[in-house]
C-alpha cells in the first residue's frame, strides 16, 4: 500500500489496509494500531484525570488557556501535541504538524479550524463572570455549564480528547463555585445523544439536563439505581442511554426495576428513571407497557446524610475487598512507580 501521508501529518504513514492500523495518531508510545493505542491512552489519561479530580490539576481562570492546560495535563503522556488546538502547528516527531481545518465525526461537522480561537472565546462567555457563577443556583449552574459543554463540543478544539477535557474542565468549574459534578453517571450513549442534539439545535436543553443529572445528588442516586437494575439483567449500564425524567415529560415504557423511591423504564430509545410516586401504586405485569407523565423534580428523594452513609457501608466493605485484589494492587503499584519516575525526572531537571 502506498503512503500518501503528508509530511507533518497528525498520523503515522499508512502501510497496511487493516483499518486498525490506518490513520493512527502519532503518539509517545510509538503504537501504530488503534486498539493498542486506545488501551494505553485510557490507562495514562485515567491517571492524569484522577490527579485533576484530587485537585492537583492546572489552575486558571476558566478561559481558553485554562482549557488547553487541562487538555495538556490529561494527555501529556500520550501526545506531543497535548494542549494544542487543531488550528496550531506544534512540533511532533521533529516535524511541524499541519493545522486541521475541517473535522467531522459520524456525520457531524465541527467548527472550521480557522475560527477556533473566536469559537472558544464565544463558547466560554457564560462562565466569564466569577461573581455570576459564585451566586448561581444549581439550576443556573447547569444552564451555564451545559451551554458551555454544548458549544465546546461544536468547536471541538482538539485533535483528540475533547470530551474528557471538557468534562474535567466542568468538574473543576463546579469545584471552584460549590457544585459537585460527577460525570460517572453519564454514559457514552447519553453524552453522544446530547452532543448531536445540541449541535443540530443549539436551543436544546439536552446538555443542561446532562449537567443536572451529574450535579443533583438525588438524580445521580436515581441513575445509579437504574444502573443496578441493568446489571441485574446482565447488561452493562454504560452501554445504554440512561437519564432521569423531567417534570411534564410523558413517558411510555416497560418497568425494568423499582423500589419505594425510583423506578426504571425502558423506552424505545433509552432507559428513563422516574420518581416512584409518579407511577401507579399497582404496577402492570412483566412486559406490559406503562404510560405516565412525570411530575417530580426528584427533590423529595433527599435523605438524611446519616441514612445515605449507613446504606453505603456495604458498598464500602465491598470496595475494600476489591482493593485487595491482585489486579488492583498491580495497578496501584504501577501508578506509584509512575509517580516515583516523575519525581526522579523533576530532580534531574
Amino acid at each position: 500500500m502506498s503512503d500518501n501521508t503528508p509530511k507533518g501529518s497528525s498520523f503515522y504513514p499508512n502501510t497496511s489496509d487493516d483499518p486498525d492500523r490506518t490513520d493512527v495518531l502519532r503518539n509517545k508510545f510509538g503504537i501504530r494500531s488503534h486498539s493498542e493505542l486506545r488501551t494505553e491512552e485510557y490507562r495514562a489519561t485515567a491517571f492524569r484525570m484522577a490527579e485533576i479530580a484530587e485537585g492537583d490539576g492546572p489552575q486558571g481562570r476558566f478561559d481558553k488557556q485554562h482549557l488547553k492546560a487541562v487538555h495538556g495535563h490529561i494527555f501529556q503522556d500520550v501526545y506531543e501535541w497535548a494542549g494544542h488546538t487543531r488550528n496550531e502547528s506544534p512540533i511532533v516527531d521533529g516535524e511541524r504538524m499541519e493545522p486541521i481545518g475541517g473535522l467531522s465525526k459520524g456525520g457531524t461537522s465541527f467548527l472550521p479550524g480557522s475560527r477556533i480561537d473566536m469559537g472558544l472565546d464565544e463558547a466560554l462567555k457564560p462562565i466569564r463572570d466569577p461573581e455570576v457563577l459564585r451566586a448561581s443556583t444549581p439550576d443556573q449552574f447547569a444552564e451555564r455549564a451545559g451551554q458551555v459543554m454544548a458549544d465546546l463540543n461544536y468547536v471541538h478544539p482538539f485533535r483528540e480528547g475533547n470530551g474528557r477535557a471538557q468534562e474535567a474542565f466542568i468538574v473543576e468549574l463546579g469545584r471552584e463555585y460549590g457544585h459537585d459534578v460527577d460525570f460517572t453517571v453519564i454514559t457514552k450513549p447519553r453524552m453522544i445523544e446530547a452532543s448531536i442534539e445540541t449541535t443540530n439545535d443549539p436551543s436544546s436543553p439536552a446538555m443542561k439536563h446532562v449537567v443536572e443529572d451529574a450535579t443533583d445528588p438525588n438524580r445521580r442516586e436515581a441513575i445509579r439505581a437504574a444502573f443496578s437494575d441493568l446489571e441485574q439483567r446482565g447488561e452493562n449500564p454504560y452501554e445504554h442511554n440512561v437519564r432521569t425524567a423531567r417534570p411534564g415529560e410523558k413517558i411510555a415504557g416497560q418497568v425494568l426495576g423499582h423500589d419505594d423511591r425510583v423506578a426504571s423504564l425502558v423506552t424505545d430509545a433509552r432507559v428513563v428513571v422516574v420518581d416512584r410516586a409518579d407511577m401507579p401504586e399497582r404496577l402492570p405485569g412483566d412486559e406490559a407497557e406503562i404510560t405516565l407523565t412525570a411530575r417530580s423534580d426528584f427533590s423529595r428523594l433527599s435523605r438524611d446524610p446519616q441514612d445515605i452513609q449507613a446504606q453505603s457501608q456495604p458498598e464500602r466493605a465491598e470496595a475494600s475487598q476489591q482493593h485487595s485484589s491482585t489486579a488492583l494492587k498491580a495497578i496501584e503499584a504501577d501508578m506509584a512507580a509512575q509517580r516515583a519516575r516523575e519525581r526522579d525526572d523533576d530532580r534531574e531537571r
